[in-house]
């Protein structure tokens, strides 16, 4: 009765912490081995980022399987559950000055909560501010630079209500033998200036969020991520900017509802007046449990322009292409169907298959128009804390994401909203993952890219520029075909919970080694 007790506490308490946790946390890699070996239900893993209330109600779950347990799981899922803790002793009120942070930095400490800048609690309302400043120097082969990240994030909830607010600051040195900017500028205004020594950027993410017992409703500017594919999904991918959304979410046994209303970034550098094309997506997505071990999803998208808002596209239960060809067949509507099946506990096997345009009787013609991307992909996790393997093969025709009219196409600020790479080109890709300890966690990605040089493979271009020796091609690759190899390599070294050193080495536009340290204050 105790251990029960304890528990509808701890989920009340936590319930409403409903905002998320950065993708390349590695609590992803964990969640998902002990989600492959039956400890935690997988409902969670097909839309991220998780929210703290996903992650800590998972760690519970896991938690209830402790005699199943390795004595290094049981290690991670400690220090997991201090690191995502956000429940203070009630009326609590802690300065930064309040304690020796250097100390706290550079020395261990086992309280049952990850030391931060500032927390509060005060009845049913929590908060705290965290601060990090992040210390890299990359090296391209050619010169080195400094890169250097400050990161603030103030979230806190009140009873049912939960607000979280982040903004990161990039700058990188100026060289001209290193001019290449990080994958982390996606958009956004640039301060770059000839007599300044460092290129700057920011990036805002924010949520506002109430959950009801039946339902969630949050306005966010958030990373979007829906599909099984750990980090190269065909249906949403995270490729661009966190987009400003209207999201409402709700589920009951076996069936879970995703429904959001986007603002799209225009595709052409933005004006200094209000000229700007106004670009909308809205998206849906609904996930059955056919089985305990097989999940199946179907996803549909509409992009449309040249106003603010269609009335029938912000109906979360309207079917979508529908409203489509009601509203005149003007708009670019898009679907995808995947899954996820747990073959045995450890491994799991997901597959995509999203169409942009489909006619089913020239399905197998090579007709131009069946434009879609599949995918299919395998993970393997060990029964004991060992490696992680995924294989995934991801293969999509000319013209995908486009539409005639250029300003629907499935992209913002130019880049594609669903697959990286883009239509007209196929990947293969092998990722090993490993959490050693709650101290080191190692990654390894190895790809093999194909491309056509086509005008198919610019999502921007209108496909009515098709050329008519194309028009029933019969190939997934169009054009001249380039094929390269790269590869990602990671270390992470978590000294004491407030400071973490990392090297890397990407090899994928040239290669770059980099080596730096996190401080969380």
């Amino acid at each position: 009765m105790k251990k029960l007790t304890l528990l509808l506490l701890l989920v009340s308490l936590i319930v409403a912490q409903n905002f998320p946790i950065t993708m390349d946390d590695p609590v992803y890699d964990f969640l998902d081995r002990h989600e492959s070996h039956g400890h935690i239900n997988g409902e969670n893993w097909s839309t991220r980022p998780y929210t703290y209330s996903q992650i800590n109600s998972m760690l519970m779950d896991i938690e209830s399987h402790s005699a199943e347990l390795s004595v290094r799981d049981l290690k991670l899922l400690k220090w997991y559950q201090q690191f995502f803790n956000r429940n203070f002793p009630e009326e609590t009120l802690s300065y930064p000055w309040s304690r020796s942070n250097w100390s706290r930095i550079l020395r261990p400490e086992g309280s049952d909560i990850r030391p931060l800048f500032m927390t509060y609690q005060q009845g049913n309302a929590s908060g705290w501010v965290s601060w990090s400043e992040t210390f890299r120097l990359q090296n391209n082969g050619k010169a080195s630079r400094g890169y250097h990240t400050d990161h603030l994030e103030i979230s806190g909830s009140k009873g049912l209500i939960a607000f979280s607010t982040q903004y990161t600051f990039f700058r990188v040195t100026r060289s001209d033998k290193f001019s290449e900017l990080p994958d982390t500028y996606k958009e956004g205004y640039l301060l770059d200036r000839d007599y300044m020594k460092w290129i700057n950027w920011g990036y805002p993410t924010s949520s506002l969020t109430y959950t009801h017992p039946d339902f969630t409703i949050g306005i966010h500017r958030q990373p979007v991520y829906w599909g099984y594919s750990s980090n190269n999904s065909p249906i949403l991918s995270n490729n661009v900017n966190p987009l400003p959304y209207f999201e409402w979410t709700t589920q009951m046994p076996h069936l879970r509802f995703k429904f959001m209303h986007a603002r799209l970034s225009p595709n052409e550098e933005v004006r200094q007046d209000t000229t700007n094309e106004r670009r909308n997506l809205s998206a849906h997505r609904v996930e059955f449990d056919l089985t305990p071990n097989f999940e199946f999803a179907f996803n549909e998208f509409v992009v449309y322009a040249y106003r603010d808002f269609e009335l029938g596209y912000l109906n979360p239960v309207n079917f979508l292409f529908a409203e489509e060809q009601v509203q005149g067949d003007l708009d670019n509507k898009l679907m995808a169907v995947d899954f996820k099946w747990k073959i045995i506990p450890g491994f799991t096997s997901y597959g995509t298959w999203f169409f942009d345009e489909l006619d089913f009787w020239k399905l197998f013609d090579g007709w131009w128009g069946n434009k879609f991307v599949f995918q299919l992909g395998a993970t393997y996790h060990p029964a004991r804390n060992r490696p992680s393997i995924t294989l995934e093969y991801t293969a999509a025709r000319p013209w995908t994401y486009s539409h005639k009219n250029p300003l629907n196409s499935f992209t913002a600020a130019g880049k594609v909203l669903g697959l990286p790479q883009g239509p007209n080109s196929t990947l293969l890709s092998l990722k090993g993952e490993w959490q050693v300890s709650s101290s080191v966690h190692l990654f390894a990605n190895w790809y093999r890219g194909k491309s056509g040089n086509y005008i198919g493979s610019d999502p921007l271009a209108s496909y009515e520029l098709r050329e008519s020796e194309f028009e029933n091609a019969g190939t997934f690759l169009v054009g001249d075909i380039a094929v390269r190899d790269w590869y990602t390599l990671s270390m992470d070294y978590r000294i004491t919970e407030s400071l973490q050193f990392f090297i890397t080495r990407n090899t994928n536009s040239r290669a770059v080694s980099s080596a730096g340290l996190t401080i969380n204050f």
